[in-house]
């Protein structure tokens, strides 16, 4: 299902989609943000064990989402990247 690329409604049609995530409350200090049909989650805090669980929260909700909406997360092109004076980086783990 979809549109065909360059489909005058298409960016219009997806907005509404990807409008009920981006205003959706996530977790403490976490965000979700978008460029085109591409998602970020951002989040800080001040431990390990704080952000795990943050991200997850963040995770399981956007996860939720893409179901709901019949979408795809894809997996193998999914990355995190970790800015932390951590010696070892908290276990991030998608369902």
């Amino acid at each position: 299902m979809g549109f065909p690329q360059g489909f005058c409604i298409a960016p219009t049609l997806w907005n509404l989609v990807a409008n009920e995530i981006l205003q959706d409350t996530c977790p403490e200090n976490t965000s979700i943000q978008a460029f085109a049909d591409d998602f970020v989650i951002v989040s800080h805090a001040p431990t390990k064990i704080k952000i795990q669980i943050q991200i997850h929260a963040a995770i399981e909700k956007f996860s939720n989402w893409s179901n709901k909406n019949e979408l795809q997360i894809s997996t193998g092109k999914t990355q995190y990247i970790l800015f932390s004076k951590l010696t070892r980086a908290p276990r991030i783990r998608c369902k």
